[in-house]
Parts: structure tokens; C-alpha cells; sequence
């Protein structure tokens, strides 16, 4: 996209000034951000080694994998899960029609087929080098994305310039959940929508033992957190291909149990740890779901009262929340200034 022409241009995250561009950099008063294949780089140093951590996790991540970027699996296989995530349906996205968008959490641009071919003006912004394989995977839409490598807590923009926001699993994987998506919202146009998944706070056993492990998981290179976190994901086959029930007769109500009938690895995967398995994924995608769980060192779950005591401090507007299987799916409006 030409700059010239952009709605919605990028100014200093520090001072929040304006920018002078040229092809390998972007200089303010005070600051000097280098360009690479047209993206800038506006995040300097991260002095948070957790950040930094999960900064690395997710660049590996989305660099080294083609998650989500075949067309026709993505139709397919992704696209379903990624609309149940978000609350939406098929026939919903045309609210994303002609409005001026941002992308908090891009990642490699997966989530992005959902609304980006919709927009009037798209941006995305990621914490990772992921940003910089967006292109590559949108480039059979109708997109012309405008890139940045970003902080959610220092975001390249002014303040209320944007239609929609939108955040598929990330703000969650910050220093602070609430922080984030209160930074982010700023940048929201009063009346304007916000729609964001974050994890949900689940069993006391699952809760215990995602801890545990991701304590042994997270301080390993990615590389060997792959191969680490499969016998995990061999679970989850194993359990999945035994195809069995389990009943569980009356609550268990401590332990956070529900009485009901259960699919056997559906069973474990909610209530003692994450064994994450999709015959239609495959082996290496169900194994990149599990250790995008477990790896980030940042993976924070919250609880509904949580997410409405947030949404009643920042005057939103709740059009749903709706309770997933680990995660929460929200679609809020924003009412006013948030200071």
C-alpha cells in the first residue's frame, strides 16, 4: 500500500510523534527504526527476559511452521476452529466489511484470512519475526497488509484510529492479560468493536499440571521443547484412537468435574493436562498446539468475572462472552476514552 495513502499512519510508540520514512528506516526526533521487505521494526530492546522468551517462542513458532497458510486447508481444517474461537460464525464477517482494522497478535497471518480480505485498511503488529512471513501467506487474497513488528504495550498508532481490533489468543501472553487489551483498546475509535480469545482458568488437577510442565518445557530451546512435548501429543492419538467413553456419575466438585459423558481423551484434556490430538491436523500440527501451549512462558487463564470486571472499569459494551472449551471468545464496544 502506498504510504501517501494510508488512513491510518505509523508514529513513534515512545513519544508519539510523527515519522519521517524512507526504504530502510523510520526516523523520529528521538528514534531510529530499521525497515526490512518494507516491515519496521519498532520494538528497541526488551528488557523483560519472559517477554523475550515468549517473543522467541512464537517467532520459531510461526517461522518454522506452514500452520495455517494452504488455502485449501485452512478452508478445510483451521477456519472452523478459528471462527468457533472467535464467536463468530460464516455469515458474521461481513462486519468487517470497508473498516479500518488492526491485528494485534498477527503472528504469520493465519488468523488474518478471517477478516483481512474484508477491510477498507488492514494492519497487523506482532511482537515476533513472524510478522515478517505475512506477506508469503496472504499473498493468494486479497490483502495488501500494512506490517509492523510491534509491543501490544507500545503500539506504533495514535490513539482511537482504528474501526476494529481484533486478537486471536494473545493478549494472554503478555506480562499482564488486562494491561494489553486495555493499551490495545486505546487505540479503538469510541464506538468501535473489539473482538479477542483469551484461556479461561480450567480444573484444579489441569490447572496444576500445565504449570508443572510447562515449568520443565519453557526453559528449553524450542527445538527440544518440540520434541519434549511429544509423548503428549502420542497420548492424545492413543486416547483418540481408542474411541472411548467415560461417565462420570455425579459432580466432583472440588476437583472441578463435571458429571456427564466424556470422550476418554477429551476427558483428560480437560480436567489433568493438555494432550491435544486432531486426526484432520495431523501429527505435526496437533504437536505445534501442544507446545504452543506449554512453551510460552507468559500463559496467563483468567475467569468470566475476571473479563467483566475489565470490560465495567473500561466502560465496554459486552455484545457476547461466550464460555469455550479453554478459552473465552468476546465481542465488546467501546464507549468512551479509556485514559
Amino acid at each position: 500500500m502506498n504510504i501517501l495513502k494510508r488512513k491510518v499512519p505509523w508514529v513513534d510508540p515512545i513519544t508519539h510523534k510523527s515519522l519521517k520514512i524512507s526504504d530502510d528506516s523510520i526516523i523520529s526526533e528521538s528514534s531510529y527504526y530499521s525497515i526490512q521487505n518494507g516491515i519496521p521494526n519498532f520494538i528497541e530492546n526488551m528488557n523483560d527476559q519472559t517477554q523475550k522468551q515468549v517473543q522467541e517462542s512464537f517467532g520459531k513458532k510461526w517461522t518454522q511452521s506452514d500452520f495455517g497458510q494452504d488455502d485449501e486447508e485452512f478452508e478445510e481444517k483451521i477456519k472452523p476452529i478459528y471462527l468457533e474461537m472467535m464467536g463468530l460464525e460464516d455469515t458474521n464477517l461481513d462486519i468487517f466489511k470497508e473498516k479500518i482494522i488492526l491485528e494485534v497478535g498477527i503472528g504469520s497471518g493465519s488468523s488474518s484470512r478471517l477478516w483481512g480480505p474484508q477491510a477498507k485498511e488492514f494492519h497487523g503488529v506482532d511482537i515476533s519475526k513472524a510478522v515478517y512471513r505475512v506477506p508469503l501467506n496472504l499473498k493468494n487474497l486479497d490483502i495488501d497488509p500494512i506490517l509492523s513488528q510491534s509491543d501490544i504495550n507500545k503500539l506504533p498508532y495514535d490513539d482511537e484510529s482504528f474501526d476494529v481490533i481484533v486478537s486471536n489468543g494473545v493478549f494472554h501472553h503478555t506480562p499482564d492479560t488486562k494491561l494489553a487489551l486495555k493499551n490495545s483498546l486505546k487505540k479503538l475509535k469510541i464506538g468501535g468493536f473489539c473482538i479477542f480469545y483469551i484461556y479461561k482458568k480450567k480444573s484444579p488437577i489441569r490447572e496444576f499440571s500445565d504449570d508443572f510442565i510447562r515449568s520443565k518445557i519453557s526453559n528449553l530451546s524450542y527445538e527440544d521443547a518440540y520434541e519434549k512435548i511429544k509423548p503428549l501429543t502420542d497420548f492424545g492419538k492413543i486416547l483418540s484412537e481408542k474411541n472411548s467413553d467415560i461417565i462420570i456419575s455425579t459432580d466432583i466438585e472440588f476437583l472441578g468435574i463435571k458429571k456427564g459423558t466424556y470422550n476418554l481423551q477429551r476427558f483428560f484434556y480437560d480436567y489433568f493436562f493438555k494432550c491435544f490430538w486432531n486426526d484432520k491436523w495431523g501429527y505435526d500440527h496437533s504437536n505445534l498446539v501442544n507446545i504452543d501451549w506449554y512453551h510460552p512462558k507468559y500463559c496467563w487463564r483468567h475467569t468470566k468475572e475476571e473479563i467483566l470486571s475489565w470490560c465495567n472499569e473500561m466502560n465496554l459494551s459486552i455484545k457476547y462472552l461466550k464460555e469455550l472449551e479453554s478459552g473465552y471468545a468476546c465481542f465488546i464496544k467501546k464507549n468512551s476514552t479509556i485514559a
